[in-house]
């Protein structure tokens, strides 16, 4: 019987080591995943923040369209856009959350940020056709420029524009698949 007893007692210490290893685990794995979900919103912090600098670069060289021929009109409004670009990044950004509060609401706001990213493009595009449809009649109108010089400068711009869209999707592409594999690592740090 005491033989018994003493099994028993050793099968009952041998339990409860195997469950501090494993409380010490869970600890250790969700501190490494809470590491790694603070380096993605890192990652998509950086790359969110490109769209702001780029808005603000273009800002600096919109008062040159002036010089060639641009109305005052579509100079003002490309700054008001270009105004209205920032502003609405730097929301749209102020929804990126930390790691270190509660995870429900870090998954919420992470979604707002997606929601509201995705939804970007229903106004970036119509403002975007009427700057540039805008700017083609300005330059046609205004410009004492020849022919040639004309395309030239159209070409120019086009392959701007072409350029600006491609890196902006794939930044935009970026952001999103970043927020996704962030939003995957919160429900599973909320599953441990």
């Amino acid at each position: 019987m005491e033989t018994t007893d003493n099994t028993l007692k050793e099968m009952q210490q041998q339990m409860q080591l195997l469950k501090d290893k494993l409380d010490k685990q869970t600890i250790v794995n969700d501190k490494m995943l809470r590491y790694a979900a603070s380096k993605g919103i890192n990652n998509l912090r950086i790359k969110s923040r490109i769209p702001y600098i780029a808005g603000v670069a273009a800002m600096l060289g919109v008062p040159s369209f002036y010089n060639l021929g641009c109305s005052l009109y579509f100079v003002i409004y490309s700054e008001l856009m270009m105004l209205f670009c920032i502003g609405a990044t730097i929301y749209t950004n102020s929804h990126i959350p930390n790691m270190e509060g509660n995870l429900v609401t870090a998954a919420s706001q992470l979604t707002r940020f997606k929601k509201i990213h995705a939804e970007w493009l229903k106004i970036g595009i119509p403002l975007l056709t009427v700057w540039v449809s805008w700017l083609i009649v300005d330059m046609i109108r205004g410009a004492e420029m020849s022919t040639y010089e004309m395309l030239a400068m159209f070409a120019g711009i086009g392959v701007c524009l072409v350029i600006g869209l491609v890196l902006g999707l794939k930044v935009r592409r970026d952001v999103m698949n970043g927020a996704d594999e962030l939003i995957g690592q919160i429900k599973e740090l909320q599953g441990m």
